[in-house]
C-alpha cells in the first residue's frame, strides 16, 4: 500500500515537471510552424507582384491590392496565411493585400514646399512651425552643413543634453524623422503613413490618396476629382476595367479634363505637380500572418519587395 502511495506521489511530481517542458515544446513547435506560414505569405505576396499583367502602370484595381482570395486565410498544411495591408481602424474591415510606397511621399527625395504642405494637412502644424521643419529635414538629409532658411545642421543638434551630429544623408528608417529639430511624436504619428524612404520619389497617380496628392500642391477639390475619377466605372476601350486608371502621366491632365472637367486653376495646379506624378510603382509593402488552427495567436512578418531589383529591402519579425 505504502509503494503505491510512493508510487503515485512520484508519479505526479514527474509529471508537474514534465508537463510545463510538454507545453513550452509545443509552444515553440507552434511557433516555427506559423513563422514558415508567415513566409509563404511572403512568397506568395512576391509571385503576385511579379505575375502583375498591367504593364507600365500599376493601380488599386491589380491583383496585389485587391487579391482577396490570395491573401485571405489560404489554408496551407496545418494552418493558414494572410497578407494584409495594415490593421484596420477600430471597427473598420481587414484589407488583405499589398500597399505601394510609391502611394506616398518620400522624406528623401520631397521638396520644402511637399513636406511643409505634408506637415500642415496633415501633421495639423502652423504653418510658420511646418516652414521649419521641412527646412530641417532637408538639413538633415542634404549632403552639406549648410543652413535652409529655417533649417538646423550639426552646430544645433550637438548641443542639445544628448548631443548628436545631423546625419547629412538620406534617411533609412521613417522613424529617423524623429531625430530632427522640431519633430514630434504626436506630429510623426499623423503624417507617418503618408510618408517612405523608397522610390525615386515620383507617387503614382492611379494609388496616392487624398492627402498625398494635397500635400503635391493640389487643392481638396481636385484632390476629390482624382479620387473620385479612379473609383468610377470604366468606359471606352477600359469598360470592363473596375476603375477609371491613368495609364500615362503625361496625360493625366488631358484625361481628367475630359472626363470631369477641370478650372483653369486645377490644369495649374497638375502642370506645378507633373514632374511629380507618375502611373508606376516598384516597391511594395505587406503583412503576412502565420496561423494554425488551434492557436489564437499567429506570427507577423512586415517586409517591402523590390519588383525591379526582385529584392526584399525591409523584413521585420514579430
Amino acid at each position: 500500500m505504502w509503494s503505491l502511495f510512493f508510487l503515485a506521489i512520484l508519479a505526479m511530481a514527474i509529471n508537474s515537471y514534465i508537463w510545463p517542458q510538454l507545453e513550452l515544446s509545443g509552444r515553440l513547435l507552434g511557433n516555427v510552424k506559423m513563422y514558415y506560414l508567415a513566409c509563404a505569405g511572403v512568397e506568395r505576396a512576391i509571385l503576385e507582384i511579379q505575375n502583375d499583367t498591367t504593364g507600365k502602370y500599376d493601380s488599386l484595381q491589380d491583383s496585389w491590392s485587391t487579391g482577396d482570395e490570395a491573401f485571405n486565410n489560404v489554408p496551407l498544411g496545418q494552418g493558414s496565411f494572410s497578407v494584409i495591408k495594415r490593421a484596420p481602424l477600430s471597427g473598420a474591415a481587414q484589407q488583405y493585400g499589398l500597399t505601394d510606397e510609391e502611394s506616398r511621399i518620400s522624406i528623401n527625395k520631397a521638396s520644402h514646399d511637399v513636406l511643409k504642405n505634408l506637415l500642415v494637412e496633415a501633421g495639423g502644424v502652423a504653418t510658420v512651425d511646418a516652414e521649419a521643419i521641412a527646412d530641417s529635414i532637408i538639413d538633415w538629409r542634404d549632403p552639406d552643413d549648410s543652413l535652409g532658411k529655417n533649417g538646423k545642421e550639426s552646430g544645433y543638434y550637438e548641443y542639445l543634453g544628448e548631443p548628436y551630429p545631423c546625419k547629412n544623408g538620406d534617411f533609412e528608417a521613417p522613424e529617423e524623422l524623429l531625430q530632427v529639430g522640431g519633430m514630434t511624436r504626436d506630429i510623426f504619428d499623423k503624417i507617418k503613413d503618408y510618408i517612405t524612404i523608397y522610390g525615386t520619389g515620383t507617387v503614382n497617380i492611379n494609388t496616392a490618396g487624398f492627402m498625398v496628392l494635397v500635400a503635391l500642391g493640389m487643392d481638396k477639390s481636385l484632390a476629390d476629382k482624382i479620387v473620385a475619377f479612379r473609383e468610377q466605372e470604366s468606359s471606352g476601350e477600359n469598360k470592363d476595367t473596375p476603375g477609371n486608371i491613368f495609364t500615362d502621366a503625361s496625360q493625366v491632365t488631358e484625361a481628367l479634363n475630359k472626363a470631369v472637367g477641370l478650372s483653369g486653376g486645377e490644369i495649374s495646379q497638375l502642370t506645378r505637380a507633373a514632374g511629380m506624378l507618375g502611373v508606376e510603382s516598384d516597391n511594395f509593402r505587406g503583412t503576412a500572418l502565420g496561423s494554425l488552427g488551434r492557436e489564437s495567436r499567429s506570427r507577423k512578418i512586415t517586409f517591402v519587395y523590390a519588383r525591379e531589383d526582385r529584392l526584399i529591402k525591409y523584413w521585420r519579425e514579430e
